[in-house]
């Protein structure tokens, strides 16, 4: 996976924990990665224990569903007309669950601050995180530092109830499927953070730098190099939708890894 798509997977899954009733937002992101900046169109329908994101990456378009209930997570690659189904349980298998956790930091400090997004009152937070990651062979450390919003107490807080239980489950993980194989620990790491931030609130933006720490080639690249991550939701909405949005595009192949 290249660098952009991955910065692009990355906010995905820190979008995913959004909610758990029926809700659409739609937003922009920005990834700035290993020098290369591309801009997109942010799209999430979520819907008891369904999640769909759909993204634009350079021109290309794709959808991730995650399904809590059968514990699965569908990549959709609509030029290619596939899709690619992984079983959570079978991406923890290629990861360890107890180094990723104990090897990771996490810290998450409210500034006082807030922002509005229609009715919620996003407060700030400035977010420090780090994870044990491999890239081109070398062991280092990925970091995450910036500023995330969160809107708590909102009419929609109670119904992340279905994802905050999931997340508490042997087979949860939401993590990128395409890291599990390459880099474990990180994979494995992305998906604790969601684990941990599941009750803190309804994502309403994110803004932080990533690089890669080590004694490495693609280390000291990646400090030479600026790279950023930034989503923003712009609106959201709570009409009902209709179950076929997380279902797969009819004539699309289906693979199973």
């Amino acid at each position: 996976m290249k660098l952009p798509a991955l910065a692009l997977v990355v906010i995905g899954c820190l979008a995913a924990w959004s909610a758990q009733a029926d809700l659409s937002m739609t937003g922009r992101s920005t990834v700035v990665a290993m020098g290369m900046q591309g801009l997109g169109q942010e799209g999430v329908w979520l819907s008891g224990p369904q999640i769909r994101r759909d993204l634009i990456d350079r021109g290309k378009a794709y959808s991730h569903l995650y399904d809590l209930k059968k514990n699965e997570i569908t990549v959709i690659n609509h030029s290619q007309r596939l899709a690619s189904i992984f079983a959570m349980s079978a991406l923890n298998q290629q990861t360890d669950a107890k180094i990723a956790s104990k090897n990771l930091t996490l810290d998450l400090k409210p500034t006082g601050k807030t922002r509005p997004l229609q009715k919620w009152k996003c407060a700030e937070n400035t977010l420090v995180a780090s994870m044990p990651a491999e890239v081109g062979g070398e062991k280092v450390s990925f970091t995450m530092t910036g500023t995330v919003w969160l809107a708590r107490d909102t009419a929609e807080q109670k119904e992340v109830a279905a994802f905050v239980s999931a997340a508490q489950t042997p087979d949860f993980f939401m993590g990128i499927p395409a890291l599990a194989k390459s880099s474990p620990d990180q994979a494995r790491g992305i998906s604790e953070i969601m684990r941990r931030m599941a009750p803190m609130g309804l994502l309403c933006a994110v803004d932080v730098k990533t690089k890669y720490e080590g004694a490495g080639r693609m280390a000291a690249l990646s400090n030479k190099l600026d790279s950023r991550i930034s989503l923003t939701y712009e609106q959201y909405g709570t009409a009902p939708l209709k179950p076929e949005v997380f279902d797969i595009p009819k004539g699309y192949r289906v693979e199973r890894k």
